[in-house]
């Protein structure tokens, strides 16, 4: 619930309080004048009014190159595991849900990766809500929106002078509770003003229909749509790397001198080696079926596996693809 506000004035000593606990990480503009989540402290206050972030924050807890472990001389060494609290300022909340898929493969079932689960649990999320979203969002149609708090520890809210917050988990409460003499009760008026906003700019994203889908893609495995979709795509990767729910890997030995360093490497069904067997046979040979293989693991496999689309709407792969290809033309199409 959203109750408490701090001016914008204000922001900088609520991060660097934060700061003093451990590293903070708040939104900036680089060079080029693109929104980034950079660490704190920074040349200037945080950037409040901002475009959603190109690269996702989940290489913050699954980084894109960990070394798990070193052999050298016939011993083997693991990496500390780092204890400092780690606080993400400013992330929308399509980016805050997508850490709740990540914590159903890292976390759930008989799975527990004990490195994305130190990450983790030192980690706290301060989700900012949008009130612009892009023509490429579509957040609400995959069971979020621009003021959703799943998967944060606290909504923060953005009006002309004031940031409004509220705790969304117990660890949200701690993180208030920490800087209180920092924030007054917000007022109702305030209140409404930033839920209209938030109503306005759920107004404002095109509905993309994802109903039966994991059902509709069943059907549809083996239809021609696939090999059209996949005509125009160049195999890059770039969509599953800025996705922030894409978490596939690789492991693979780096043997320099006398060392070797086991690394865990981000990876993605796009390339063609990704499912290439020691004998020579590729059960995904061509784009067809590793476009498929991308639509079916979102949309379908996900929904039966984990009980949840592992797509969150954020539109980076239809914003940054370098070939303009759009998976809600294919959602469309599908069981049409």
């Amino acid at each position: 619930m959203i109750d408490k506000r701090i001016p914008h004035t204000d922001l900088d000593r609520l991060l660097d309080r934060l700061g003093k606990r451990g590293a903070v990480y708040a939104p900036a503009k680089d060079e080029a004048g693109e929104a980034v989540l950079a660490a704190w402290p920074q040349s200037g206050p945080a950037v409040l009014e901002y475009r959603n972030f190109r690269l996702s924050p989940k290489a913050l807890v699954l980084p894109q190159n960990q070394t798990l472990m070193c052999f050298k001389n016939g011993d083997v060494a693991e990496p500390a595991l780092s204890d400092r609290e780690t606080f993400l300022f400013g992330v929308r909340p399509c980016d805050a849900r997508a850490m709740l898929a990540l914590d159903k493969v890292f976390l759930g079932g008989d799975q527990h990766d004990p490195y994305y689960a130190r990450r983790r649990a030192k980690m706290a999320v301060i989700a900012l809500a949008c009130a612009r979203p892009t023509s490429s969002c579509f957040c609400t149609s995959v069971g979020g929106g621009p003021g959703d708090a799943a998967g944060a520890d606290v909504l923060a809210l953005t009006l002309d002078a004031d940031l409004l917050l509220g705790a969304a988990t117990a660890k949200g409460r701690e993180l208030l509770a920490s800087v209180a003499d920092l924030l007054t009760d917000a007022p109702p008026a305030a209140v409404k003003e930033a839920e209209e906003q938030i109503q306005a700019a759920e107004n404002q994203m095109a509905p993309v229909n994802v109903d039966n889908i994991a059902l509709r893609l069943r059907d549809a495995y083996d239809s021609p749509l696939w090999e059209t979709a996949s005509q125009k795509c160049l195999g890059c990767g770039t969509c599953s790397y800025l996705c922030p729910t894409c978490h596939c890997f690789d492991i693979t030995d780096d043997v320099r001198g006398g060392t070797v360093r086991r690394v865990r490497t981000w990876d993605c069904c796009a390339y063609p080696l990704f499912t290439l067997h020691a004998s020579g046979h590729n059960p995904r040979p061509t784009a067809k079926e590793r476009w498929r293989q991308r639509m079916m693991h979102k949309f379908r496999y996900a929904a039966e596996n984990f009980d949840q689309l592992f797509c969150v709407g954020c539109g980076r792969c239809i914003r940054n693809c370098p070939v303009s290809m759009d998976l809600r033309t294919v959602l469309k199409e599908v069981g049409a």
